[in-house]
């Protein structure tokens, strides 16, 4: 009885056999899912920061050098090499890129409160972005406003 009794393995653990397999085999690729989600929507979110950041740069360089006798396609010019610029330095390539300013004015007593605002449209290939070489294209359309500082000295 001492040696058969040994050898007999307890009631049930038979099924239990593999059990950790077939749960890693389903959880495992799950959760690599998830992780790339995450990563995929961080990245995401990491270039529209960068072309929302290249706006602001974009019109606060405008507002820095502006002066009233500047034209608009030298406003854009402006405008559009600070944006490039700031891209560049944030690792972003765009594709398409329009940069746009336009600059307006608002009567509010003695001076007008005058403002340049940059518009940013931006088409990134998600290939770009990602190592698993997801297809397709994101579109990032940002602007930012910027006040004219009359008492800034030149």
């Amino acid at each position: 009885m001492s040696e058969r009794a040994d050898r007999v393995a307890p009631v049930g653990a038979d099924r239990e056999r593999g059990s950790l397999a077939i749960e890693a085999a389903i959880l495992v690729p799950a959760i690599a899912v998830l992780f790339s989600l995450v990563v995929i929507i961080g990245q995401l979110e990491t270039a529209s920061g960068s072309v929302q950041e290249a706006a602001r740069v974009g019109a606060r360089t405008v507002t820095l050098d502006y002066t009233a006798a500047e034209s608009d396609q030298q406003l854009d010019q402006a405008a559009d090499a600070a944006v490039t610029q700031s891209l560049a330095e944030n690792g972003l390539s765009c594709h398409g890129l329009t940069v746009q300013a336009t600059r307006s004015s608002l009567q509010t007593g003695f001076l007008p409160l005058r403002t340049v605002r940059v518009e940013v449209k931006c088409t990134v290939q998600v290939n770009d972005l990602f190592v698993t070489g997801v297809p397709g294209e994101m579109e990032f359309d940002r602007s930012f406003t910027s006040v004219i500082d009359y008492y800034r000295p030149q």
